[in-house]
């Protein structure tokens, strides 16, 4: 409101006291009005943090499998959209690994391997995990270090030894308690078939939503022919490490080059492989994450709406009572700007505090959230915690101007008759 010449400016802070006078004055009434507002600001702060956390969480996992990776799945291929056959196979081999490494340049390190699922088995304790068979690089390219003995090596490989690193989770389903007994050197059954125990995996927990540490593993050679017979050099999929993330791209469209050629598909021909970069796995999960969060807070902002309906409400009721103060102070001089002053800061009071008690329940209740999810962490951020505080504070001023409005449009007369 335009202030005209000579006007005294309105007084902020006398308009907050005589705000929390009232709200004091009728504690059940303010807490009940700010109930709808602490609720709203609670749901919002709890759904957010719970979101940001599972992102950040599933973010690290996926991170947690290596950096700058690649990763070449076998495919069948097609042609003018007929299947040519399964591509889960053949499509990918032992020829293409050598490929890669000699032409692939945007490439620092190639790692095969061929997956199978198998019981394991010592003395009387057994377990089921994921058996794969891989090569020195595996660890290297997966980021993954050994926690007792070591990890498969060029000599494994090259005499097909049958030797096995096992997973963190493997290693104490078959063992117990590893401080308390050395694995290493121990035999245990794969399919009735003796394999020495070289290597205790370091616990990696869940990567890319599964759990890393139920894995076998075991020379890539030893498991083709294990597994696969004699003579088999398929492969269930190949682990390639970019030289740096700026070639991540660079060396995608040379992977896709280098096998087309190797597989001799014609241009017609759709590719029997699929090549997955983590980044853009990453960069997928973390928007998926934040649409979803966004669309539960846009949810739970309903909530803010009703609240903003509440103090609205009661702000009716409070002009209703106060009808005769308002004609007194009218009478002894106060302005519109001041009565409108008055009821603006008293509806904005309200929301304020309903948010900032919304957003401390928020914080506690995202813990509980994330737990019952089975994550690890919440994230109230400060961009959530302005954001739900700016919009209760926003809907308090947007409910709050029409009965502050009807309260300064009453004429001091009428107010003055009012019982």
């Amino acid at each position: 409101m335009v202030v005209r010449e000579g006007d005294e400016p309105v007084n902020l802070w006398e308009s907050v006291r005589v705000a929390l006078q009232s709200i004091a004055s009728n504690k059940l009434r303010a807490s009940l009005t700010m109930l709808g507002m602490i609720i709203g600001v609670a749901a919002v702060i709890a759904l957010v943090a719970a979101g940001a956390g599972t992102q950040a969480q599933v973010t690290a996992q996926f991170e947690s499998l290596g950096s700058n990776l690649l990763v070449v799945s076998p495919r069948a291929a097609s042609f003018r959209g007929i299947s040519q056959g399964a591509g889960s196979s053949q499509s990918l081999t032992n020829s293409d690994v050598a490929a890669i490494r000699n032409l692939a340049t945007a490439v620092s390190a190639v790692a095969p391997e061929y997956s199978t699922n198998g019981q394991i088995v010592y003395g009387s304790q057994n377990t089921q995990a994921s058996i794969l068979g891989v090569t020195p690089e595996y660890a290297i390219v997966r980021e993954w270090a050994t926690d007792k003995g070591r990890f498969i090596n060029i000599l494994d490989n090259s005499t097909r030894t049958k030797v096995v690193v096992l997973g963190a989770s493997v290693a104490e389903d078959l063992f117990g308690d590893l401080t308390l007994v050395n694995p290493i050197g121990q035999m245990v059954k794969i399919n009735r078939q003796n394999y020495e125990v070289i290597g205790i995996m370091a616990s990696k927990g869940v990567g890319g939503f599964q759990n890393l540490d139920s894995n076998v593993f075991m020379p890539l050679s030893t498991a083709q022919v294990r597994f696969g017979g004699a003579g088999n050099i398929s492969l269930s999929g190949i682990n390639v490490q970019a030289a740096s993330a700026e070639q991540m791209d660079l060396a995608q469209a040379q992977l896709t080059s280098i096998l087309r050629a190797n597989h001799h598909l014609a241009t017609t021909q759709s590719d029997d492989f699929t090549i997955q970069n983590q980044t853009e796995i990453v960069e997928m999960v973390q928007e998926t994450a934040g649409t979803f969060a966004v669309l539960l807070s846009s949810i739970a902002s309903i909530s803010l709406v009703v609240g903003g309906i509440g103090i609205m409400n009661i702000m009716l009721v409070s002009v209703t009572e106060r009808t005769r103060e308002i004609g007194i102070r009218k009478a002894i001089g106060a302005k519109r700007r001041d009565i409108l002053a008055q009821f603006l800061v008293e509806a904005i009071v309200l929301s304020l505090v309903g948010g900032i008690i919304g957003v401390l329940l928020g914080y506690g209740t995202a813990q509980i959230v994330v737990l019952l999810l089975g994550g690890t962490q919440a994230l109230v951020t400060p961009q959530s915690v302005a954001m739900a505080m700016g919009v209760s504070v926003g809907v308090g001023l947007f409910f709050g101007i029409y009965p502050a409005s009807r309260a300064a449009a009453l004429r001091p007369i009428e107010a003055l008759r009012y019982e």
